[in-house]
């Protein structure tokens, strides 16, 4: 009977089925950031005054991509702006916009953590270093939503384009938070079961 046991609980702990469970958790803690900013952000988005300014100049700039903005903010990546002669600006909007609240930099916290978590659980993990382990795969879903985004997200203003930072978005957003954020997750999980 414990042959039979053990020989189920190592065929969880394959590398590629917890290869494909972080991949889809960390899909799911993307799309799920993204909503929940989205819902918190979008009115307000929907009702500034620089948004109705640039849809009455012929600018592109819907709401879902100053979401996708907000999102990559969240997670300390910046968005860049076109300024005058060739200049741009960076900037992170949950700083320097006083209608949102800061509160949306614990959005992917708590997604990143609850997805390294998940992967840890489905894939049956209960040593801290394989759970850390589990957890760190969530970057398998996590950074091709971030990289995306970086395209995504981008709005024509003129000759010009505002967007998310490409390398503040790829390095924090895409590699660090779901990294950390990931393993931590799992890591706490499997220390606690």
């Amino acid at each position: 009977m414990s042959v039979a046991t053990e020989s189920v609980s190592e065929s969880s702990h394959t590398p590629l089925r917890t290869a494909g469970l972080g991949a889809i958790a960390g899909l799911g803690a993307a799309l799920l950031a993204y909503l929940t900013t989205y819902l918190a952000t979008s009115t307000t988005i929907e009702n500034s005054t620089a948004s109705q300014v640039l849809e009455a100049l012929g600018s592109d700039l819907a709401t879902w991509k100053v979401v996708g903005w907000v999102f990559l903010n969240a997670h300390g990546a910046t968005t860049t702006f076109p300024g005058l002669f060739g200049t741009t600006s960076s900037t992170n909007l949950i700083e320097n916009v006083g209608a949102f609240s800061p509160a949306l930099y614990a959005v992917p916290i708590v997604a990143l953590l609850a997805a390294g978590a998940a992967v840890t659980v489905a894939s049956g993990h209960s040593s801290v270093k394989s759970g850390a382990i589990a957890g760190a795969t969530t970057a398998l879903g996590y950074m091709p939503v971030a990289l995306a985004g970086i395209a995504l997200f981008a709005v024509s203003i003129g000759d010009a384009v505002a967007r998310p930072d490409p390398v503040t978005a790829a390095l924090l957003a895409g590699g660090v938070y779901p990294l950390a954020l990931g393993t931590a997750g799992g890591a706490l999980t499997a220390a606690l079961r």
